[in-house]
């Protein structure tokens, strides 16, 4: 069985956490956790791709969050966050294609990924976007919904009410870790979470949640140095020491 990153169909990417079943439980847990991780940027520029990402809270007054939505959702569908007086000044609305991000190279500090690979078509070139635009040594903040969990066999996240059907794509956490680092990124944290009331606990195998912060490095992690050949010192033996020296007394004679 061949399996592809590249998905043959297109996907639609939810506007909203509120539009998938313990949507917004999901957004708590990852507000509470990466809320001290969000506090260790020290960039100007904060890139939030898809509407789950936007939701996030990132309270910090002198950065400036630049949410980038592959569909724009109309007025309705925006997160209060998003209407209030700060959105002029704090943030930035755009629409874009996920896989060609409209910014030049490492002009972002950081980047926050909450589940937006679950529902993008080419992961692969998302990464290498993101790769190109984060600066060197900024943060890049990945959600995934665990397939080694209660999602195991869900095939999309909809609610009932809704018409909507919100297909998902799941990868393993240490496969995402291996693309990450084959694009010199550093793990600096790695955890699952799982939803209990209103904290999150952490889950080393079953949670609902796989969370990941990494670090982008401008040197190679893996550093293979070539090796050095070093030639063996040659020694002039005693006796020929003595042959000369006795030669040159000879010769002043």
């Amino acid at each position: 069985m061949k399996w592809r990153a590249k998905y043959p169909h297109s996907l639609q990417l939810p506007t909203s956490w509120q539009q998938l079943k313990r949507g917004e439980q999901y957004c708590k847990a990852l507000d509470g956790y990466f809320k001290p991780w969000f506090g260790k940027v020290y960039g100007q520029q904060v890139l939030k791709i898809g509407g789950l990402s936007t939701e996030l809270k990132w309270d910090s007054p002198n950065q400036h969050n630049i949410l980038l939505y592959p569909d724009f959702p109309t007025e309705l569908e925006l997160p209060e966050s998003e209407i209030d007086n700060r959105t002029l000044t704090q943030n930035s609305i755009i629409q874009a294609s996920m896989t060609h991000l409209p910014f030049y190279e490492k002009a972002i500090d950081a980047c926050v990924l909450a589940n937006t690979l679950n529902f993008a078509q080419d992961p692969h070139q998302l990464l290498r976007e993101v790769t190109r635009v984060l600066n060197d040594d900024g943060f890049l903040f990945i959600s995934l919904f665990n397939p080694c969990s209660t999602l195991l066999w869900k095939q999309d996240l909809a609610k009932r009410d809704l018409k909507q059907r919100w297909l998902i794509r799941k990868y393993l956490t240490w496969r995402v870790m291996d693309w990450l680092e084959l694009l010199n990124f550093e793990i600096v944290q790695q955890d699952n979470l799982v939803k209990s009331g209103k904290i999150p606990h952490f889950c080393h195998f079953s949670g609902q949640l796989a969370v990941i912060v990494a670090r982008k490095r401008t040197i190679p992690l893996s550093l293979n140095p070539k090796k050095v050949r070093f030639k063996a010192p040659s020694f002039i033996p005693a006796t020929a020491t003595l042959n000369r020296s006795e030669k040159s007394v000879a010769a002043e004679k």
